[in-house]
């Protein structure tokens, strides 16, 4: 058995986390953490065969709730989480999510693609008077930010309001254990946008619109909508899902490229390779590092047995640097064709926004490699995040 003490587990978003994924791999695979009183899942089989288990839930962030449940609104809060179609099992789940898709469609998405290439033309214009850039701050993180503003139609005076909506509904979400201290800014950000949208909302139903928001309060599936309270959830879910990880993705995309010149020349010289180039981002570096399950019976993975109301971490980090199901995988490789990355989940919870992720990150980043053939880094010493979850840069200095 390994040592329990071992400082990345606690928080596994550290400077460098695949050196002991791989050792988990080898050594422990289904892993008993006793800080976190969590289960810890390496191999990409026993991941893949998790995210499809009905015997493993994902309802169990009530219980997150309790160390924060006295304090005045988290009631209201909690069922925020609750409500959202990713902390939900069937059928709850198959209901929201018959909802989504019907605003998530591939037309309402394709009529985004222009909005998202002249967001980022706008901001690499002005970026590219000086001759270097903060890619976090300049870039990687407004440009989201832009795009999920445009989604629930909030003007531009607005949009740093919703930056701070954003990082207390993230933070809140990643340390809900810990986030005694976070919870009246969640609390304030959520009624702040709770009044937003249902101003909004009741605008789009009377006067809609071929934007996404619009979708989602016309959305009708057998003569079911969306609740008011699951409208709010569904955009909660969208600003803090949407933007901190599409902001990751393409920070450290960039951030890979950097670290990987010869692949960067054959993106550069080639860039039908985009599609390619960001869904290898997403499995050598993803943003997402793991989900958690809660076990709704006993059963056993591996050869280690749990016990039912145990909680389950499904490290996706992990599982897509599994020599078992891809070659090389600590190679990065924008032309590999061989695997399935679970960056995105899998089965009934694969990401509802990946294809706009997707849009956001190779419009983004195949533009940064058109416009600036001589990037480079500035600084060889990076900061990651100390997020459980989301893996991430605090800062990426360029140069150009």
């Amino acid at each position: 058995m390994l040592q329990q003490n071992n400082p990345v587990e606690r928080r596994p978003i550290a400077q460098d986390p695949y050196p002991r994924y791989e050792q988990l791999r080898s050594e422990d695979p289904v892993h008993w953490n006793e800080g976190a009183q969590t289960w810890i899942l390496t191999r990409y089989q026993d991941v893949i065969d998790a995210l499809r288990d009905p015997r493993l839930s994902s309802t169990g962030i009530s219980a997150l709730f309790q160390e924060t449940r006295s304090a005045e609104g988290v009631s209201e809060l909690e069922q925020t989480f609750l409500d959202m179609m990713l902390f939900s099992d069937p059928p709850d789940h198959t209901r929201l999510r018959a909802l989504a898709n019907k605003a998530f469609t591939p037309g309402v998405l394709e009529r985004m693609r222009s909005q998202i290439q002249d967001a980022a033309d706008g901001l690499l214009d002005d970026i590219q008077k000086h001759g270097s850039m903060e890619v976090i701050s300049e870039l990687a993180y407004p440009l989201p930010a832009m795009v999920i503003t445009e989604i629930l139609g909030v003007a531009g005076g607005d949009r740093e309001t919703f930056k701070k909506m954003s990082n207390d509904i993230a933070t809140f979400a990643g340390y809900i254990r810990e986030a005694e201290e976070n919870v009246g800014p969640v609390i304030q950000s959520m009624a702040k946008l709770k009044e937003f949208l249902r101003e909004t909302a009741a605008q789009k139903r009377t006067d809609p619109n071929d934007d996404l928001f619009s979708a989602l309060v016309t959305a009708e599936d057998q003569g079911d909508t969306f609740s008011e309270d699951e409208l709010y959830s569904m955009c909660a879910m969208l600003i803090f899902a949407g933007h901190e990880t599409t902001t990751n993705l393409i920070g450290n995309g960039i951030l890979a490229l950097l670290q990987n010149p010869l692949e960067l020349e054959r993106l550069r010289h080639d860039p039908t390779l985009i599609e390619s180039a960001v869904e290898e981002i997403i499995r050598y570096t993803g943003p997402v590092q793991a989900v958690s399950r809660i076990a709704l019976e006993s059963l056993q993975i591996g050869d280690k047995q749990i016990a039912k109301g145990e909680r389950l971490s499904l490290n996706i980090g992990s599982a897509n640097r599994d020599p078992a199901q891809f070659n090389n995988p600590n190679q990065f490789d924008i032309q590999r064709n061989e695997g399935r990355h679970l960056g995105f989940g899998f089965s009934i919870h694969f990401c509802l926004g990946a294809a706009l992720a997707r849009m956001e990150a190779q419009t983004v980043i195949g533009s940064v490699v058109r416009r600036m053939p001589e990037l480079r880094l500035e600084e060889p010493g990076l900061e990651w995040r100390s997020h459980p979850v989301l893996r991430g840069l605090t800062t990426l200095p360029v140069a150009f």
